[in-house]
């Protein structure tokens, strides 16, 4: 709830700053090609006397004209470069959909941004318009060009497969390597690596743990950067268990978080990461985070657990502030009907190192 509020009060702050730089210089056009100094968007000919774009030396927003005259608002989407990935981090309604070099060869992000509240008027049915706009701003990127001396790459800077080649690399050599435990820890990595290397009990099937561990790409806090999850390649409970997550922090892969036996992670409800422990016979929990943007912080949403050292007879918890490890007795009733909005587990399918190797 914090951060949600921290989003808004940040979006608010933000749209005044990047309004009241470019105010000045602010021109409405209507047309199917508006630019910038920076860049180019060409909106559908449909829309041609539909829309309202405002424009500044950054950025380009565009309004539903009828929305927008009848004091709605009409915002329905805007791109905006960042010379800093920090400057739009924590940005609602924004991600990242590719990037742009100027004729200075300086990079910028560009980002999609959405409203946050209704702009249009809701006790009609007459807004078809605006949805065709909005909707539209999935496809800016597709539609954006770079001008004079800029360039524009579609998607660059948010691709998993791109972005995270060298750790990838990094853990085949331990796999291949088989290091120990020490040595993975060493390296910010899971010490489960080693587990699964290990022969299996009681079975005479050769391991080979290039085909136990694998690895996936999932934008797990919807910046429109994809983030790398590595885990076991497993089923029932244990399928989509990760082990190690890597983020991208100002351009660059950052690991995030290691897992381990009784210290497990999934990405559960889409956009959270559960961290399920356990610390014996009569205790186990779940905290819920949420992963920052532009950052390897975990921040805390809500804490879950079953604490039978602590009260016996009643062995169910539930905290918003479980680092501070403070805790409220419910009923069995309350904690099932409040965890099960975490309990969808994201059951993923990891491609096996195996071929990542082939692949070499």
């Amino acid at each position: 709830m914090k951060k949600r509020l921290f989003f808004v009060i940040f979006t608010l702050v933000l749209f005044a700053l990047n309004t009241s730089s470019s105010q000045a210089g602010t021109e409405k056009q209507e047309g199917i090609k508006v630019s910038n100094p920076m860049f180019s968007l060409t909106l559908p000919k449909e829309m041609k006397g539909k829309f309202v774009a405002e424009k500044g030396k950054d950025n380009i927003r565009i309004f539903d004209k009828t929305s927008k005259e009848e004091g709605f608002g009409g915002y329905a989407f805007g791109v905006i470069a960042f010379k800093e990935p920090k400057d739009h981090a924590m940005m609602p309604g924004g991600k990242k959909i590719g990037e742009l070099t100027d004729k200075k060869g300086i990079l910028y992000d560009i980002v999609l941004d959405y409203p946050t509240d209704v702009q249009y008027d809701y006790t009609s049915d007459k807004h078809e318009t605006y949805d065709v706009l909005y909707d539209y701003g999935d496809f800016a990127g597709e539609n954006l060009k770079g001008i004079k001396g800029s360039t524009y790459f579609d998607a660059q800077g948010t691709r998993g497969e791109d972005l995270y080649k060298d750790v990838l690399t990094k853990h085949l050599k331990a796999l291949e390597e088989k290091w120990d435990s020490s040595k993975l820890e060493e390296e910010n990595m899971s010490y489960m690596y080693n587990v699964l290397s290990q022969p299996a009990k009681k079975s005479k099937k050769k391991t080979d743990v290039l085909e136990k561990a694998g690895y996936t790409y999932y934008d797990t806090n919807g910046d429109g950067i994809d983030e790398l999850l590595i885990g076991e390649i497993a089923q029932g409970n244990w399928k989509g268990i990760i082990y190690d997550i890597y983020t991208m922090v100002d351009r660059r892969p950052a690991h995030v978080v290691s897992g381990g036996t009784r210290d497990r992670y999934f990405i559960c409800d889409d956009v959270f990461i559960c961290n399920e422990y356990s610390s014996g016979a009569l205790e186990s929990g779940w905290h819920v985070f949420t992963l920052v943007e532009n950052s390897t912080e975990l921040f805390p949403q809500v804490g879950f657990k079953y604490d039978g050292y602590t009260n016996r007879k009643n062995p169910w918890f539930i905290s918003y502030n479980f680092q501070e490890n403070q805790w409220d007795n419910v009923s069995q009733a309350t904690f099932k009907e409040r965890k099960k909005v975490f309990d969808k587990y994201e059951r993923f399918d990891f491609v096996p190192f195996k071929t990542l190797k082939n692949a070499k």
